[in-house]
């Protein structure tokens, strides 16, 4: 089944989320149908300009003329056939409904409150939620990446120490001026299920502790990619060895960057079934996400000392 999701995110982002005819066209099978029960699409106004429906090289703006009837017929110009004539399908659009993706990911995550904007069409305040006993409100926004986003910025800081969800591209952290709080691409933790949203809460976990508890820790070995591989292949080949050893399981996902990648990698690697608790796991027995990711711009794996291996770690406390 195709993640309908995957193509909601891009237009999310988008200055003008709306979605042309002839790009829906190129979508595999039941994916705008898909979007469009779950209320994510809208139809919107036809569009003034489309691609030549005769050739399909050329976007041009549409031209009316009357009709048998009185009743309206559409062309564009078209180096090919002169004119070519527009028909009513390929001047339909649809538009991104955010508020409605809004209030859906607000009860996707359970969050108590209720579902408000705070920037037209831009950020909304989803609700709030519980982390490590504390209140903290959970924002989507859209277009932090943009020129103006500064403006979008400074509704988000008003809210209680926000957890932020973007459909994809994640902002500089230069936009803050100040604490980052944490992001989450949706693109990276959201799929399509049959009840419309289901968001990964392991990755909601790591993202969080990340940007909440970023620290320096001295001791750290910084393990490259062909190490990782060659420490896989050790320890798959090891006798009596039937798990991967916690700097296994941090390395990848230091190096892929989120708990599902991590754990997809290593049971490609390893022909075992790895799973994302697993990996979970082993980064809270490492210390967390903040030290394994201390060094957080390094392009190398980092793990924590040998001897805060065995060290144990409060899991947090949270509602999503």
């Amino acid at each position: 089944m195709n993640n309908a999701l995957a193509y909601l995110w891009p237009l999310m982002d988008a200055p003008r989320p709306i979605v042309a005819a002839h790009i829906v066209a190129a979508w595999p099978a039941g994916v705008h149908q898909r979007l469009l029960e779950l209320g994510f699409l809208v139809q919107a106004a036809d569009a003034d300009r489309v691609l030549c429906p005769e050739c399909q090289g050329h976007i041009e703006e549409v031209i009316a003329s009357d009709g048998p009837g009185g009743t309206p017929r559409f062309y564009v110009a078209c180096p090919e056939v002169s004119r070519a004539h527009v028909p009513a399908a390929t001047r339909r659009q649809w538009a991104v409904n955010a508020p409605r993706f809004a209030e859906a990911l607000a009860a996707t995550l359970k969050l108590t409150g209720v579902c408000t904007e705070l920037a037209p069409n831009r950020a909304w305040r989803l609700g709030c939620t519980t982390w490590q006993d504390a209140t903290r409100d959970v924002v989507l926004a859209r277009g932090l990446h943009w020129g103006d986003a500064a403006t979008v910025r400074a509704v988000i800081v008003r809210a209680r120490k926000p957890i932020v969800f973007v459909p994809d591209a994640k902002p500089s952290d230069d936009l803050w001026r100040g604490r980052v709080p944490p992001i989450l691409a949706l693109s990276q933790v959201a799929t399509d299920c049959e009840k419309g949203i289901d968001v990964d809460p392991l990755e909601i976990a790591a993202a969080i502790q990340d940007a909440g508890e970023r620290v320096s820790d001295s001791g750290t070995i910084a393990i490259g990619m062909d190490q990782l591989k060659s420490l896989i292949r050790q320890q798959v080949k090891a006798e009596g060895k039937t798990g991967l050893i916690d700097d296994i399981l941090v390395a990848a996902y230091r190096q892929h960057g989120t708990v599902r990648e991590a754990a997809a990698y290593l049971s490609r690697e390893t022909g075992q079934e790895v799973s994302k608790d697993q990996v979970h796991r082993a980064l809270q027995r490492s210390g967390g996400v903040a030290v394994v990711l201390n060094n957080h711009d390094s392009p190398s794996v980092v793990r924590s000392r040998p001897s805060a291996r065995g060290r144990k770690t409060k899991k947090p406390t949270t509602s999503i």
